[in-house]
């Protein structure tokens, strides 16, 4: 009788075990929520780019004023909705914060390219997913498109992008030449020879809306 007993107790823990596990499971599973990320106009974003003087190489950095993005895509991946942006910079609304030299960039180094009151671009390529991975721009500069390879990082719905641009590829010396000669003196070193790095890195922070249901 004891046998019995014992016997129907273990058969019946584990029959409350097993409800117990579903219970926990069904619960899970409805509290799971999707995610949509989006990027909307009224969302924050900031471009820095840094450029580099004298044979030290020196770092002098830049902002714009005046971003334009578009890109409504919505979709549970992020890369997707990267995949979909576009942007377009005025570039007289360069802000190094030192009036004169922003004149001079203006003037004299984008002034010196052809057709080009606006840089434009956008997404040819993303892999990765919703934290991290890599992309590509279609960068349009001087009458040139080319491909600019950046890296992207999210952290609370605010994506980083990070990469670096050599403005040979856009046949950028005739520009560089022109702002090294209104800034010749500013661009020398300890060895006293002007110099203009072609190299610039640049650093996109775009705040993407993020909705889980």
């Amino acid at each position: 009788m004891k046998i019995q007993l014992i016997a129907t107790s273990l058969i019946a823990s584990m029959a409350l075990l097993s409800c117990a596990g579903d219970t926990a499971q069904k619960t899970d599973e409805a509290t799971t929520n999707t995610c949509f990320y989006e990027y909307e106009n009224s969302n924050a974003v900031s471009f820095k780019w840094t450029a580099y003087k004298t044979s030290e190489k020196v770092a002098v950095s830049g902002t714009f004023n005046s971003i334009v993005i578009t890109g409504g895509e919505k979709s549970t991946k992020l890369p997707e909705v990267l995949q979909a942006i576009k942007f377009s910079i005025p570039v007289e609304s360069t802000n190094t914060t030192n009036p004169d030299r922003d004149s001079k960039i203006v003037n004299s180094f984008f002034g010196a390219m052809l057709n080009t009151d606006l840089i434009v671009g956008q997404a040819s390529t993303v892999n990765g997913d919703n934290e991290k991975g890599d992309c590509s721009f279609l960068v349009n500069l001087n009458g040139i498109e080319k491909e600019v390879k950046m890296n992207y990082t999210v952290s609370d719905s605010l994506v980083k992008l990070v990469g670096d641009m050599n403005l040979e590829n856009w046949d950028g010396k005739t520009a560089m030449d022109s702002l090294n000669k209104v800034c010749g003196e500013l661009h020398k070193g300890k060895d006293g020879v002007s110099v203009l790095w072609p190299d610039v890195k640049i650093e996109i922070e775009v705040a993407i809306t993020k909705r889980c249901h």
